[in-house]
């Protein structure tokens, strides 16, 4: 068999190493993945954010190869020319084998306010979407150094639309509170992506119908991966039911059959210590969350808030029996019921 050495000391063959080491490890860096286990945008600002991203890198070979620092370019691929959102700077690294990467950027400013945004309806609307991300830097090889260029497309787990949504419990507060609230609950926000996001406080329209009927406040909202269970109050406007009933329940003739109301929310504002961040308003308000919730639930918590006040005078209803009697598909049966409703809440 043929066997063939290199002679640095031949100029030819010199040339040759200096052309085949760099290429052989930017090819070992391109065939690389970077996988994201964990990324998070906290502390959001109009025009910046806290980023934080745990990936690795896996350089094969039993190769030590020793990283400058590197600024890398987050961006979206169909878009040309190449429009940055985010830089993220990495320090410089010792990379053999596996190695994890824990990269934390306070106050990384947002380059492009759309793509970034653009970024953000894709990770939210889609079961999955990618980030793009490119950078270049410097290896080192021993003594010899090559120029390397990380250009990547990461694909991931997005938020699906909050698949999952639902509102968990419901209540109406008998009489209302001083501030007009009159609409208590529980709901889960299902996370379906490797982010954290820190949202802070989420104000979203209630829809029944496409008819706008209240409005309902998430407070302090850290949405991380999994099923977040968030506290919710707000304001049904009653007269706003009461004038469209009979729409409303035709709408939702199918749910009350199943002994339950559909209730619609999009998002209307994302306040973040006193700050409008437009990237999440505009992309929560083309969002829309549907569920449904038992009648029964929402009837039981409100007569029980209603009885746990002293002063209220219902301490002997049989809810049960109430219950059993009410037919919200009687369009005066349910008027009935929504007036009584509005009396105990105070208008």
């Amino acid at each position: 068999m043929t066997t063939y050495s290199l002679d640095l000391s031949n100029t030819t063959d010199l040339l040759s190493f200096l052309v085949i080491i760099p290429a052989i490890a930017q090819r070992l860096v391109d065939d690389t993945d970077l996988p994201v286990y964990s990324a998070e945008i906290l502390n959001p600002k109009p025009d910046e954010v806290n980023f934080v991203l745990h990936t690795s890198i896996n350089i094969p070979l039993s190769l030590r190869v020793r990283t400058d620092p590197l600024s890398l370019n987050l961006f979206n691929r169909d878009v040309k020319p190449m429009k940055e959102y985010l830089t993220v700077d990495m320090p410089a690294y010792s990379l053999k084998g596996k190695t994890n990467l824990d990269i934390t950027k306070n106050g990384t400013k947002i380059l492009d306010q759309e793509e970034f945004m653009h970024t953000l309806e894709k990770a939210v609307y889609n079961e999955r979407f990618t980030m793009s991300a490119k950078g270049s830097t410097n290896g080192h090889l021993g003594a010899l150094k090559v120029p390397l260029t990380f250009d990547k497309d990461i694909e991931l787990d997005g938020l699906d639309k909050l698949r999952g949504f639902a509102i968990d419990s419901a209540r109406l507060v008998v009489p209302k509170e001083e501030d007009g609230t009159n609409l208590r609950g529980t709901a889960i926000l299902p996370n379906h992506s490797v982010f954290t996001f820190a949202l802070g406080n989420v104000t979203l329209d209630l829809r029944s119908t496409n008819i706008l009927i209240g409005q309902a406040t998430i407070e302090n909202v850290l949405l991380k991966p999994g099923n977040n269970s968030v506290a919710l109050r707000g304001h049904l406007d009653v007269n706003i039911v009461l004038d469209h009933l009979p729409v409303i329940l035709a709408a939702q003739s199918a749910a009350i059959m199943e002994g339950q109301l559909e209730l619609s929310a999009w998002g209307n504002s994302t306040v973040y210590n006193g700050d409008h961040i437009m990237y999440y308003e505009k992309v929560l308000q083309g969002l829309t969350l549907t569920a449904r919730v038992p009648i029964a639930m929402v009837l039981l918590n409100t007569l029980s808030g209603l009885m746990d006040s002293t002063d209220s005078g219902w301490s002997g209803l049989n809810i049960s029996n109430f219950l059993d009697k009410l037919d919200l598909t009687n369009n005066t049966q349910a008027e009935l019921a929504v007036r009584s409703l509005k009396g105990f809440m105070g208008g």
